[in-house]
């Protein structure tokens, strides 16, 4: 199909020099998701991983290496979905249901014929603030009825704690649990330490340590099952917080589009999902969508070479920081015409 494999949570020697290649001598252009995953929000741009502009300069360099002219460029293009009529039945229908699965109290709301569409949609804000903050509430109890943190959750007289705030503290918590199984250091971004859980959990569920000259005994087989469960269960705790590394507790509220309430409600249902055990894919669909794909201009590696050699470090992230500037200017909001 075109792919080249990279494993995101350690230096993969291997896959790099194989894209390195690729990207001089293959006869394609090399396509990347600079975030390095999907934060499930068409309209925030995650911090960029620096390896699309490393990968760049490699290749400037190969190019210099062999005598060849060809100029290196980044094209950064974007990709969003745009609804052709705002599903809100479809949407009040799931939050009928979210609402249900959480033992909220008249999950089904109606709105009156008088209402007008700004106050149909603050209604429906208003259940989608609920419904975000019931479920943060139980998480912040489970954690620290279950793993001993220390999570506060708001009470009556003093709910002046932000939502992003409690939710950050929670993600925060969830990674440390699943951190301290794995002996690794708290290290870096939401996203950084997601990333090192997802490959110390690989490590234990595909085992690269075993004999392949030697059938393993039953015994062994039994333990090194053992040892693949433990892993995927605990990693079940990582999954909950990639669904959040995005998530800032106003993006519905700056812009109450379809497409905006849509996504929260789809992660906000992808959390119901995984806490009671079931797989959230694939998601169910609220109405047809068209694609948008965005073509920004292109970022000449080449001419930034001398740059590099100066300064690798500072290149590279100089050229990061531009591709990010770049993806967040070609974000088309939802409530305006492409």
């Amino acid at each position: 199909m075109g792919g080249t494999p990279i494993q995101r949570g350690k230096v993969d020697r291997q896959g790099l020099r194989s894209a390195r290649h690729l990207l001089a001598n293959g006869t394609m252009p090399l396509a990347a998701a600079p975030e390095g995953g999907n934060n499930g929000h068409t309209e925030i741009v995650s911090p960029l991983e620096p390896g699309v502009a490393q990968m760049g300069f490699w290749c400037a360099e190969d190019m210099l290496s062999q005598g060849r002219a060809e100029q290196v460029v980044i094209l950064p293009l974007g990709i969003s979905y745009r609804y052709l009529t705002p599903p809100w039945k479809e949407l009040d229908r799931l939050l009928n249901s979210l609402e249900g699965e959480n033992g909220l109290a008249d999950p089904t709301t109606v709105y009156a014929l008088g209402d007008t569409a700004a106050a149909a949609i603050e209604q429906r804000y208003r259940r989608l603030y609920s419904l975000g903050e019931h479920l943060l509430t139980l998480m912040e109890g489970y954690y620290n009825r279950v793993y001993g943190s220390a999570l506060l959750s708001p009470t009556p007289r003093d709910d002046s704690r932000p939502l992003g705030k409690r939710l950050e503290a929670l993600m925060n918590a969830a990674l440390e649990v699943v951190e301290t199984y794995f002996k690794l250091p708290p290290r870096g971004s939401l996203i950084d330490r997601c990333r090192r859980i997802e490959q110390a959990g690989w490590e234990r569920i595909f085992r690269q340590d075993l004999a392949k000259d030697r059938p393993l005994s039953s015994v062994e087989r039994g333990l090194a099952d053992r040892e693949a469960e433990e892993a995927a269960l605990r990693m079940w705790h990582m999954r909950l917080v990639e669904n959040f590394v995005a998530v800032t507790g106003q993006y519905v509220r700056q812009r109450p589009s379809a497409e905006r309430f849509a996504e929260t409600v789809m992660i906000l249902r992808d959390t119901v999902c995984l806490v009671q055990g079931k797989n959230p894919f694939p998601r169910p669909k609220l109405g047809p969508q068209r694609a948008l794909l965005t073509v920004g201009e292109p970022l000449s590696v080449s001419d930034r070479f001398p740059d590099y050699k100066a300064s690798r470090k500072q290149a590279v992230a100089q050229l990061t920081a531009d591709l990010q500037t770049a993806l967040e200017a070609m974000i088309a909001p939802s409530d305006k015409t492409p």
